[in-house]
């Protein structure tokens, strides 16, 4: 008999092991009985003996595969994970896997094939003629059988069909389609709109085709007309999900190198063939992906794999054309957009070798990637890297992780490096490049603060800005403006009593969002329609907060009649490939002023883009977190750098009530080296990263009440915790109340901890919770190397 632990997907931190007269694998997936239940787990470490002689171990009931899904140096690396960030291995194992090689035991199948073959011949005979059967009657009748494999094996055959729970992605897609009923109508005979709308239809030579094809060009209003009229007929037809990828013309890019991107090239391929973390610093515009992309080939000639990461893939259409014209058919494409569906295909492919190059966000990290050489993480510094449910991980440091165990080299590339990984080539763990200049001699922006606080009119938009896009409209040239807050405003309060419209459920004041009447809560999501009078004392008057992108386009409107403008927020962005249709419309030049938020503060080169306007650059500013003056920096600094891209000079205006504040003036010249030494000299005296460590335990719990008595009692024990290190090696702040003290009906405390080094920080963590046992009642979470603190 051979004892094995099981890593399984729940957050408990402890060790379970389980027995079987089988040899297995370590990475294959195993089917077990936990707390009553069937549940599948992850075979980890093998052992000759029982790990506890006194203890009855159960035995694995089901081995899925044959070969591990998990390689030895995944595996090294979830191990890691679940040390480093106190999630459980099991979690980081199943944050790796598609979520379609998670069997669903509850699932129905059906035997629709006309043919058995022998190797199915018992799986078969346990279907009643045309009936479905749960799995798990399946293994009741077929005990001791690898009941679950031959269902997976089969159902890839096309002998079974599974009907398991789909995510809304994986499920059919319904199109409007058009059909030609009479093609003998005069086009002629019909009004203008109608006519032009009939010709367009004649025009596609066939019969049925998607209403999707002319809406850009007819009206629906147009074609329901012509459907009224007996001459088409519009019908719902289910279709099969595209893969989804952004339009390319195919055409490689030839692109001139200049002296500092030759040089880094040279340099980074310099270590090529093991293990070296290199920090390309490049102002933006530099030039980085064209650094990246001979590095990249590099690799894949001599047959190794290739991981490029990026914050978030619809966000950077230019990187995805750029990198399919350059490797088509060898790359993989991960993101949010995927159906399980086509993840598990993705997956497959890269595992068999398909694919040399993935790119894709945080999660492409895990890509099964066999012969592992290179990975990239572009813009390093993002906070999108970080996951923020468990694994808990932080991308940017997994690749790092993972590179080391796969001596693989990894770059990271940014504008606005992040200051750990700036204090890491400061300190020599990393290698430095610069690239300090733009091709061509492209020049930098023209970058003018202006400063609100004499404007006392309160308008959105200066005089000067004003005036700077009335300009660029008359020139023919395109403008983005950025707002980094969505909605019509950031509040809605009485005028008469006071009263402030908070979400119940956060006890956080609810967002106006005039487009849909709607206050909402942008944590929890709570809706409900704006109130017309005050809940409170019935007035009907009215104050409203900090403007959002709403109601900045809606003054745009009213500046710019004849602006043709674009909203690229998350809330405009629940339209279906926004990305791409913002994309295409800059391009093709039918866009005058994009506004948005964040999303639109990196990836874009649009060379026609000569004026770039920050609103309120104060709005990341006034957080109250250690990080606000580095993300303002590199909000200002990536949005600045969208401006002037090409031969047409650039100007930037950034409006602020804080035209001293340092963040913005080393972001007005683009100077991030002086930005990190002013910054990092007050992380050193205020002991925050990237001098120590930081770990954060959050408290939570729908009783109050407990809740602080819990914590108070908790405050006095940790006050001796501090004896128990060296003075200076760990700092407690609290527990005290979050920022945000109610959250989703919970209350909300937490414990921050500073520490000099990393092991320091896990025994606080441990005596924190080893020796100061919170009550059952009370769930806790611990997030290593926050982002935020709120």
């Amino acid at each position: 008999m051979f004892y094995y632990e099981i890593y399984l997907p729940i957050n408990i931190l402890k060790e379970f092991y389980y027995c079987s007269p089988l040899e297995i694998p370590e990475g294959v997936r195993v089917l077990v009985s936990f707390n009553r239940k069937d549940m599948i787990g992850i075979c980890g470490t093998r052992f000759e003996s029982a790990p506890e002689k006194d203890i009855r171990y159960k035995q694995i009931i089901e081995v899925l595969d044959q070969q591990p899904l998990i390689d030895s140096q995944l595996m090294s690396l979830a191990k890691w994970m679940g040390e480093y960030y106190y999630c459980s291995t099991g979690t980081a194992c199943f944050a790796m896997l598609p979520a379609w090689l998670i069997p669903d035991i509850q699932a129905e199948v059906r035997w629709v094939a006309d043919d058995i073959p022998e190797k199915y011949k018992e799986l078969a005979n346990a279907f009643s003629e045309g009936q479905a059967q749960k799995v798990s009657e399946l293994r009741k009748k077929l005990k001791g059988k690898p009941v679950l494999q031959w269902v997976e094996k089969a159902t890839e055959e096309g002998y079974l069909e599974l009907n398991r729970k789909l995510s809304p992605k994986d499920k059919p897609k319904t199109v409007n389609y058009i059909h030609i009923i009479d093609k003998t109508v005069d086009p002629n005979s019909l009004p203008s709109k109608q006519k032009e709308a009939l010709q367009l239809i004649y025009a596609k030579s066939k019969e049925e085709f998607p209403l999707a094809e002319i809406s850009r060009d007819v009206s629906y209003s147009v074609v329901h007309a012509l459907e009224r009229k007996g001459i088409i007929s519009i019908f719902p037809r289910k279709i099969e999900r595209e893969f989804f990828r952004f339009e390319t013309s195919g055409l490689k890019k030839v692109v001139t190198l200049n002296e500092e991107q030759e040089r880094a090239i040279q340099e980074i391929l310099q270590h090529k063939g093991h293990f070296q973390v290199h920090l390309l610093y490049g102002i933006t515009g530099s030039g980085k992906t064209e650094v990246y992309i001979p590095i990249i080939r590099s690799y894949i000639q001599e047959g190794k794999g290739v991981i490029f990461l990026i914050p978030e893939i619809a966000l950077t259409p230019q990187m995805v054309e750029r990198f399919q014209a350059e490797f088509g058919d060898i790359l993989a494409i991960s993101h949010s957009q995927l159906s399980d569906r086509q993840r598990l295909e993705q997956w497959q492919r890269i595992a068999k070798g398909e694919c040399r190059l993935v790119i894709g966000a945080r999660s492409a990290i895990f890509s099964p990637m066999p012969n592992l050489g290179l990975i990239i993480v572009d813009e390093e510094h993002e906070q999108s890297y970080k996951q923020e449910n468990n694994p808990r991980y932080n991308g940017r440091d997994v690749a790092v992780m993972r590179g080391k165990i796969s001596d693989a080299q990894v770059i990271l590339g940014s504008a606005t490096p992040s200051l750990e990984s700036w204090y890491n080539q400061k300190k020599g763990k990393y290698l430095l490049h610069c690239l300090n200049s733009r091709p061509l001699d492209i020049k930098l922006p023209q970058v003018q603060i202006v400063s609100l606080c004499e404007d006392y009119s309160q308008q959105m938009f200066s005089d000067e800005l004003i005036s700077a896009i009335s300009f660029r409209l008359e020139r023919k040239e395109q403008v983005i403006l950025f707002q980094n807050r969505r909605g019509f405003s950031s509040y809605m309060q009485c005028l008469k009593c006071g009263e402030l419209i908070k979400c119940p459920n956060c006890d956080i004041s609810m967002y106006y969002h005039r487009d849909r009447e709607e206050m909402q809560c942008h944590y929890c999501g709570n809706t409900y329609p704006s109130p017309r009078k005050c809940p409170q004392c019935g007035s009907y008057s009215f104050v409203y907060g900090s403007p959002g992108t709403q109601k900045v386009e809606q003054t745009l409107r009213i500046l710019f009649p004849q602006a043709r403008i674009l909203r690229l927020d998350s809330d405009s962005a629940r339209q279906q490939d926004i990305y791409k249709i913002m994309f295409r419309r800059m391009k093709d030049k039918e866009v005058d002023i994009l506004l948005g938020t964040q999303m639109i503060s990196k990836g874009l080169d649009f060379p026609e883009v000569t004026l770039v306007g920050i609103v309120n650059a104060d709005i990341s500013l006034n957080i109250p977190d250690f990080r606000a003056a580095e993300r303002t920096f590199q909000l200002c600094t990536q949005v600045a750098g969208r401006s002037g891209r090409a031969d047409k000079e650039g100007e930037v205006i950034i409006q602020t009530y804080n035209p001293r504040h340092y963040a913005i003036i080393y972001a007005s010249k683009q100077d991030f080296p002086g930005f990190a030494e002013e910054e990092l000299s007050h992380r050193r005296h205020l002991y925050y990263p990237p001098y120590y460590r930081l770990a954060r335990i959050l408290f939570q719990s729908a009783d109050n009440n407990l809740l602080q008595e819990e914590m108070d009692e908790l405050s006095q024990k940790v006050k001796n915790l501090l004896n128990t290190f060296p003075q200076g090696e760990i700092f407690l702040l609290g527990p005290v109340p979050a920022p945000f003290t109610k959250m989703k009906n919970l209350y909300r405390w937490h414990l921050i901890i500073k520490g000099r080094t990393t092991q320091s920080i896990k025994k606080a963590i441990n005596t924190v919770l080893n020796e100061y046992k919170i009550s059952s009642t009370i769930h806790y979470t611990i997030d290593i190397d926050p982002t935020t603190l709120m």
